[in-house]
């Protein structure tokens, strides 16, 4: 038996679709796992042993109708006998329609249910993305699966090599940035959280967030800090931070991987709901803040929201070392 899976679009929500790879494996041992994934997020799924053949779609190629008839073509010589969705866009079902798998499986949105197979309604409740992933498998919602990001024994030996390079050994990872202006952690807090540490700090961004990344490096001028924005791929991204010692997070795709890769991470989440969106992992703390801040006039008085501007350096402190004891 032959399945595909329609991967997210986005590094977060990609990291959300691995219980459901695992879990759909378990389900079918002796069939063929392959993920139909967009080339950006394809390094989350890289010596995934559950996944048999990773099958990217370059960046624009799927972005007007040409294309998406085009990508359905070429999957339809894959002859799946499964297709699941794992988003909810028109396009993605069209996909899957026109590559002629018998089961095609999604939730019903966008006036697309008429493209599938089997549609499920989206969720009533407010549960986490990858419950909702899982839902399709028909498990039961107390299942609690952790992601996994599975990395080869020569993978480490570049990684290692790699970080010697840098003259770094075990950095604390910084993700500051963010796509969405408001979910980034500005550069004066994360100053003040770092002031006068004895720590190596490693920036991760991609190479849109490379002058930003000089800025935070011009502001902490007495701290052991360098800037990798924009200079490895996702996956080499990936290994770097699989050797960090805990990473400082905003709501991003790699405060994600850093909890699925098992590494300490603090993520501040301030737009959305963690209880949705959240990083998952055994070793993280989420500090749920106001976003955006609302200065003076803020009348906050959830006392499980903090105020991003007010959290001390001995507070960042005690969290850190909370984790490491884990």
């Amino acid at each position: 038996m032959k399945i595909g899976i329609y991967s997210p679009n986005w590094i977060g929500d990609a990291i959300m679709a691995l219980p459901f790879i695992s879990k759909l494996k378990d389900q079918n041992p002796d069939a063929e796992i392959n993920v139909v994934c967009k080339e950006w997020v394809s390094g989350v799924y890289e010596e995934n042993p559950a996944i048999d053949e990773l099958i990217t779609i370059k960046k624009n190629s799927i972005n007007n109708i040409v294309g998406t008839f085009k990508t359905g073509w070429r999957l339809k010589l894959k002859d799946f006998d499964h297709f699941f969705t794992l988003t909810d866009s028109f396009r993605s079902a069209l996909v899957l329609y026109i590559s002629g798998s018998k089961n095609r499986v999604g939730y019903k949105a966008q006036m697309r249910s008429f493209l599938l197979t089997k549609s499920f309604y989206q969720p009533t409740k407010m549960i986490h993305r990858s419950k909702k992933f899982l839902k399709m498998l028909e498990v039961g919602q107390k299942i609690i699966l952790d992601p996994n990001i599975y990395i080869s024994e020569k993978e480490k030996i570049w990684a290692e090599d790699e970080m010697k390079r840098l003259k770094f050994k075990r950095p604390v990872a910084i993700f500051p940035f963010s796509i969405a202006k408001n979910r980034s952690i500005s550069n004066n807090i994360i100053k003040k959280w770092i002031k006068n540490s004895k720590s190596d700090y490693l920036i991760f961004g991609s190479k849109h967030d490379a002058l930003r990344g000089d800025a935070l490096i011009n502001q902490c001028r007495n701290n052991s800090i360098k800037s990798i924005c924009g200079k490895y791929s996702l996956r080499e991204a990936i290994l770097l931070i699989s050797l960090c010692r805990y990473s400082l997070a905003t709501d991003s795709g790699l405060g994600h991987i850093s909890s699925a890769l098992g590494v300490p991470t603090i993520s501040f989440f301030g737009v959305g709901y963690p209880e949705k969106t959240g990083p998952l992992g055994k070793n993280i703390c989420i500090i749920k803040h106001c976003s955006p801040c609302r200065g003076d006039d803020c009348k906050n008085i959830s006392s499980n929201i903090s105020c991003i501007k007010q959290i001390s350096k001995s507070e960042i402190e005690l969290y850190v070392s909370n984790l490491l004891k884990l």
